[in-house]
């Protein structure tokens, strides 16, 4: 009989890989989970939160990011990388 033996990751260790990787994952209680690719239905979704957003937060101190920058939710500690990331 075997037995899986689970490794937590460090928020660093996550970072470090994600930078590197080919595909995007997000890190959730010291597990790292790939993400599934976007469609061709989504895509337009996230192009028009994106554009919506920026006009929107226009005039406000708020940057507006696309799917590449990924975030730290410190309350929770998951990292991931979203469609849209307004801070």
């Amino acid at each position: 009989m075997s037995s899986l033996v689970k490794t937590c990751s460090t928020p660093e260790e996550y970072l470090a890989l994600e930078r590197e990787a080919e595909y995007k994952s997000e890190y959730i209680n010291g597990q790292i989970y790939a993400m599934s690719e976007a469609s061709r239905e989504h895509n337009p979704i996230a192009a028009n939160v994106l554009s919506e957003s920026q006009a929107l937060l226009r005039d406000s101190p708020c940057e507006v990011y696309m799917s590449d920058m990924c975030v730290g939710v410190s309350p929770t500690g998951i990292y991931t990388c979203s469609n849209v990331v307004a801070v």
